[in-house]
């Protein structure tokens, strides 16, 4: 009787550690699980936060002079306060590239209101190129609006000492174009006092570097952010 109580007293240790075991592991991957979809919702936050921040600045030229700060502020913001939970909930890896992502963002938003000054004059002289045979076109707008954008593309190019002789030619081309308005014509002369990254803010015909680098460095995060969780981010 005695040894017989003993056995069954065992068993049921045995299964309550077990119950208990198993409650624990059961327990833990409960945790691991709601980690991971917190995880994921940041990450995709972060991303978001980063999509539309750039988005912006590709966007900014086209927006009135007067509004583009407060809306680039925003968007940085965004960028700044997703890559925050980031940190907090990823693991070292990840929050690297989130840094990453983030250090990108605020280098990108010190050169983009710059950058949407010479990206909306350039686009408004070349809309005044002769729209025909530019060859043998004697409207001297068409022709001065051509100079002006020849002048600004070579800017960041041009030694110190040349960039200040050309400075009040560049001020009448831009005038002769009738391509920008006077407040307009003052933004572009304040951006051509710094030729900080001129050639990044310009561009080219194909190529945006500056936005290209920021893409990559967004992509690297994203798809470390996808490995480590095991199925899509975004």
């Amino acid at each position: 009787m005695d040894r017989t109580a003993d056995a069954a007293v065992a068993v049921g240790l045995g299964q309550s550690e077990a119950a208990v075991q198993a409650a624990r592991l059961q327990g833990r991957a409960g945790r691991e699980h709601a980690l991971e979809s917190e995880r994921r919702v940041a990450y995709m936050q972060f991303l978001r936060a980063a999509d539309l921040f750039v988005r912006t600045v590709r966007e900014l030229p086209a927006v009135p002079h007067e509004s583009r700060k407060d809306l680039l502020d925003q968007k940085v913001t965004g960028v700044v306060e997703a890559q925050a939970s980031v940190a907090v909930l990823g693991p070292p890896a990840i929050t690297a590239r989130a840094r990453e992502v983030l250090k990108q963002s605020l280098g990108l938003e010190k050169l983009a209101l710059r950058r949407a000054v010479l990206r909306s004059a350039v686009s408004a002289l070349e809309d005044h190129w002769c729209p025909r045979d530019a060859e043998i076109c004697e409207d001297p707008h068409h022709g001065s609006a051509f100079v002006a954008w020849d002048l600004l593309a070579r800017w960041g190019s041009l030694e110190d000492e040349d960039r200040w002789a050309q400075l009040d030619f560049l001020r009448f081309v831009l005038q002769e174009s009738h391509a920008l308005t006077m407040e307009q014509i003052d933004q572009v002369l304040d951006v051509a006092n710094s030729v900080v990254c001129w050639d990044l803010m310009m561009g080219g015909w194909l190529r945006d570097p500056l936005l290209e680098r920021f893409q990559a460095v967004r992509d690297e995060f994203a798809d470390a952010a996808r490995g480590s969780l095991g199925s899509p981010v975004i």
